[in-house]
Formats: structure tokens, C-alpha cells, sequence
């Protein structure tokens, strides 16, 4: 099991360490995680650093006009916010581009390598649409928390066989993958309360 949306303290909204992270889910049976920080590598490479024996995939997440991406496999930052320069940017860096949470805002209007079916703080009927979508483009799927705190963490995952970042890449891609998770109402409107919270709290700053 691998949660392949985890955010840490190094997004502006999120709170938990890297490796608090990462222990949390080892206790919960996870081979690994993706750590998609809004903007910024740094919790993923921190992450790699401290938890050897662990799986983590680098990268994070970008806001672009058009949606919300995630770069997989990425150690380097992406600089621009625009949809078509940002998704050659992932490729160039040897990433791979994901559409996170579609249909949370809006229809999707990016093209990606991937869809992200299955979103922990996404409502079940969302991430319906997201798996036809998926199923509709033929695109490969995978599933993630989108935790920004501990107790979301695991709530949503994806099942797949691989022991390397390059192993994860390629299953993916493949779409030799089971997304799983995303079925519940109540913990998507526990996270908006929460989210809303942390919003007032930094003083209004969107991420």
C-alpha cells in the first residue's frame, strides 16, 4: 500500500514532519508514500534522507491556472505555474504529471500522464466522476490521503507491487494499479472545517 498524496510541514498549510508521516503509515502496514508539498521538494528530500527503509517518492504539488498538478519522481523544483510549461518541466526533470483532485473545483482541463481518481478530502461523488473520468480517457488512476494532518493520513491509497521510486513510476504509467479509499462523506467534511481553520489562522493566505 502506498499513500500517493502527502503533504508535511513544509507546505504552508500542513503541520506534521516528514517523518512523523512516514512512521505513522509504516505502523499502518504502508510500503510507502508520496510527499507532494505545495511549491517545494524539501519535505520529500528530507523525507528520503531521514526514513531509509521506507518508500518515499519525491516530488510535489503545483497550482496552475487550470487545476492543481503532482510531479512524481521530480528532486528539483518546478518553477513555472503555467499548465503547459509546467507539465514540460515535469517531463524534462523526469517526472511524471498527475491531475490531483479533479472535479473538486471544477472539470478537468489539463492533460496529464495520470488521474488522480481517488482524493481523501474529496466527496465520494468526486472521486466517482474522477474514476470515470479516468476510465473514460483511459488513463492510468492512483489514490492518495491529501493529508495535511496525521489522521488523515491512509484513508485513501493505492495498491501496487514495487520497491523502488523508478518500480512506483512505471507501475503506475502501466496502470497496474488498485486505487482504494474515498467512500466516506463525513471525513471530507471534517477536512473542509479543518482546512477552513488552518486558512483563518495564516491569516487568509491562499496555497
Amino acid at each position: 500500500m502506498f499513500d500517493l498524496h502527502i503533504h508535511t510541514c513544509y507546505s504552508l498549510d500542513g503541520i506534521e514532519k516528514p517523518e512523523t508521516m512516514a512512521k505513522y503509515l509504516k505502523k499502518k502496514g504502508f510500503r510507502g508514500m508520496a510527499v507532494v508539498d505545495h511549491d517545494t521538494v524539501k519535505g520529500a528530500l528530507r523525507a528520503i534522507n531521514v526514513e531509509k527503509d521506507f518508500l518515499v517518492i519525491p516530488g510535489m504539488e503545483i497550482k496552475t491556472g487550470k487545476g492543481h498538478v503532482l510531479a512524481f519522481g521530480i528532486y528539483e523544483e518546478i518553477k513555472s505555474r503555467e499548465v503547459e510549461e509546467a507539465l514540460d518541466e515535469i517531463h524534462d526533470k523526469g517526472g511524471i504529471a498527475i491531475l490531483a483532485h479533479p472535479f473538486r473545483f471544477s472539470r478537468p482541463m489539463i492533460k496529464t500522464d495520470v488521474i488522480e481518481a481517488i482524493n481523501g478530502r474529496s466527496f465520494p461523488s468526486q472521486n466517482i466522476k474522477a474514476l470515470q473520468f479516468a476510465k473514460e480517457k483511459n488513463l492510468p488512476c492512483t489514490a492518495g490521503s491529501d493529508a495535511h494532518y496525521l489522521w488523515e493520513a491512509g484513508v485513501a491509497y493505492t495498491i501496487m507491487n514495487a520497491e523502488s521510486i523508478d518500480d512506483v513510476i512505471e507501475e503506475i504509467l502501466k496502470g497496474r494499479t488498485k486505487v482504494k479509499g474515498g467512500r466516506t462523506f463525513w471525513h471530507p467534511l471534517k477536512c473542509q472545517i479543518y482546512s477552513f481553520s488552518s486558512f483563518v489562522r495564516r491569516g487568509f493566505r491562499r496555497v
